[in-house]
């Protein structure tokens, strides 16, 4: 008898059916190894996931969220004067107040208090802020649904419009008192002492809004023109303070990429107000930062941190 001998693809193949043998293409070993690592150690809900990127300068485009601040006139009835609470992107308070001189109608006090609130915007160079004022008539006479018919609002009026120009990107919006209750401890200064455990200064200006009154063919003839000026210090050297308000202000990094990402990261810590830059303290007070020639004299004349003090 003779035994039957099987070619080798025909064995190859007698194997794969008796055993149910099937080819699967080994997978690559960097994608398994990076899948073993994750399923061995999963990472927790409550973990922050970081954006930043260590030794890496990344490009982005950082959106802030607007100022906020409130407006409304009902609580100026005996004509004693309002606060003013700004709230700014980084949910800090910035509390303010100030006293009419003169008794006036409601309406013309919601103008007051929302020119007083824009001004002080265009001085501290926000330009991206929400309003919000429980006021329907003053609301809707600057979005024109509402024609201003009285000639005493009108200067108000046309004042509060070029404001809003000048500054630019300024949302209002209406808001009854009834839906939003802080406005009162807001105008009260109340509420600004309460939302934080921090010592707070509460600066007081008494000042009376007397708008600038322009007849129709100035307000015709009058252009807007936008001038972007960079404010330098003016010293023989660079000046330390110069990269962070560039950046504060104008969004403007020095060309170097590390000291651009040092200044972006060290930005955090400072605020730009009024032509001043101020750093933030551990227990939340704002520290006038000064150029090096400044810190020579405070050194050799203690008294003389007195015109730090008052220089705004």
């Amino acid at each position: 008898m003779t035994k039957s001998i099987l070619s080798d693809r025909l064995a190859r193949w007698y194997l794969q059916l008796q055993f149910e043998i099937a080819y699967v293409p080994q997978k690559a070993v960097k994608g398994q190894v990076l899948a073993d690592f994750l399923a061995d150690h999963p990472m927790s809900a409550e973990w922050e996931l970081s954006d930043d990127l260590s030794g890496e300068d990344v490009l982005m485009i950082e959106i802030t969220p607007p100022w906020k601040t409130y407006f409304d006139g009902a609580s100026h009835k005996e004509g004693t004067g309002a606060g003013i609470v700004f709230l700014t992107s980084e949910e800090e308070v910035l509390p303010y107040s100030f006293t009419l001189t003169q008794n006036c109608s409601n309406n013309i006090m919601e103008y007051q208090s929302l020119i007083f609130r824009l001004e002080m915007t265009v001085d501290i160079k926000q330009l991206h802020l929400k309003v919000y004022g429980d006021s329907q008539l003053v609301v809707n006479q600057l979005f024109g649904f509402y024609e201003v018919k009285k000639p005493e609002f009108l200067s108000y009026h046309n004042y509060a419009k070029r404001l809003m120009g000048w500054l630019g990107d300024v949302e209002i919006e209406h808001l009854p008192r009834k839906d939003n209750k802080q406005v009162d401890a807001l105008e009260k200064l109340a509420l600004t002492l309460s939302m934080t455990d921090k010592e707070a200064y509460v600066p007081i200006c008494k000042s009376w809004v007397i708008p600038p009154i322009f007849s129709d063919d100035e307000n015709e003839s009058f252009q807007e023109e936008e001038n972007y000026v960079m404010e330098v210090f003016e010293v023989e050297e660079e000046d330390w303070r110069q990269p962070l308000v560039d950046y504060l202000k104008h969004g403007k990094l020095p060309n170097d990429p590390r000291r651009g990402t040092d200044t972006r990261q060290r930005a955090t810590r400072f605020i730009y107000h009024k032509g001043t830059l101020y750093r933030r303290s551990f227990d939340g007070l704002l520290l006038c930062c000064v150029s090096d020639d400044e810190r020579f004299k405070l050194w050799k004349n203690p008294f003389w941190s007195l015109w730090c003090s008052n220089r705004d």
